[in-house]
């Protein structure tokens, strides 16, 4: 298989200051795709990979500038919305529906290989994420009545079921909406979000993944569209879900909820996002949320996060991440859309 290379292209740019009086320029570009894009994983402040759907896989390794598109024929079909790459040669890739799989490229997206295959023919993964270099997690709906999360030890080379996990509700679930249904700590917490039942929870570990409990949370809930599709942690122990009913995109009741206890107890904000969200991520005291109709940023402070709307030209976003530098993110949407974030 050879990649196609496709040119970035700056199709927009706008600039917005900040909730910390930053500046962000917002640059759209083309990866060369015209499908809805989820699944986003920014390695740094050059390296994103991009999981499309047809069995696609787009990736950078200068910025934006250039994209290579990828075909992948273990995934011919699939829908690739939950992606983790480690460098700009190894990521993984996890298709969402049937059949289920997490496949793995070492060579730049040249060629592919099956790491875990579902033997059950119910598996939906919903999301990817890790500790480190050796250890994550790969969550998934209920399989046979209970939830289904895998870890890998070895930098997802193989992966194992865990077990002793909390029984789902009727209806619970996970959203494989943004690829950031899993929030990690380097200490060695994990904490997932659900929906779809009459309760939207946290699915919790602090052990890297040996024990897990479930507290339930205040987000919008009682249907097969609402609950948590987005956990994020922030600094210092500051842990959010965002989320709300993605079959009513205006609502803002129950869309976002803030826990400073590591999950025990959560506040809804007074001043929450302007609509259901998708995704949330941080940076130092600034919060971003996307969804179908736009993006927010949020302030932290004592009381919680104040929301604002963005006046960014983004249409039908679903997914933000950012680098580890804090001075470069990226946001992937409907239609192909591709955009850059950069702190001037």
């Amino acid at each position: 298989m050879k990649p196609a290379r496709l040119a970035g292209l700056a199709l927009a740019a706008s600039a917005l200051a900040g909730c910390d009086s930053e500046t962000w320029t917002v640059t759209a570009q083309s990866g060369g795709v015209a499908s809805s894009l989820r699944g986003l994983s920014v390695v740094d402040d050059d390296t994103v990979w991009i999981g499309a759907p047809d069995g696609q896989v787009l990736r950078t390794l200068d910025g934006g500038a250039s994209w290579q598109v990828s075909s992948v024929a273990l995934a011919d079909g699939a829908d690739l919305r939950s992606a983790h790459g480690f460098d700009g040669e190894h990521a993984l890739f996890a298709t969402a529906g049937q059949p289920a799989r997490i496949l793995e490229t070492r060579d730049g997206g040249e060629s592919f290989a099956t790491v875990w295959n579902d033997t059950s023919g119910a598996a939906f993964i919903d999301s990817l994420a890790f500790w480190d270099r050796d250890r994550g997690l790969a969550f998934s709906d209920p399989v046979e009545g209970g939830f289904l999360i895998l870890r890998t030890l070895d930098g997802g080379a193989s992966w194992h079921r865990l077990e002793g996990l909390p029984e789902p509700l009727e209806g619970e679930a996970g959203f494989a909406a943004s690829n950031s249904s899993i929030a990690l700590t380097a200490e060695g917490c994990a904490f997932i979000g659900t929906g779809g039942g009459a309760v939207a929870r946290i699915l919790r570990s602090c052990d890297f993944g040996e024990h897990w409990d479930a507290v339930e949370t205040p987000m919008a809930a009682g249907s097969g569209g609402a609950g948590i599709f987005s956990v994020s942690v922030g600094e210092p122990d500051v842990l959010v879900a965002s989320g709300g009913d993605y079959l009513s995109p205006e609502a803002r009741i129950g869309n976002f909820a803030l826990s400073t206890d590591h999950g025990d107890s959560w506040q809804l904000s007074d001043s929450p996002p302007f609509g259901y969200r998708s995704g949330v991520a941080n940076v130092g005291n600034q919060w971003f949320s996307v969804g179908t109709n736009g993006v927010d940023i949020g302030a932290a402070d004592p009381n919680g996060v104040e929301w604002r709307q963005s006046d960014w030209d983004i249409p039908a976003p679903n997914a933000i991440a950012f680098s580890a530098s804090g001075r470069v993110g990226w946001i992937v949407g409907a239609e192909g859309g591709i955009w850059k974030l950069t702190m001037q």
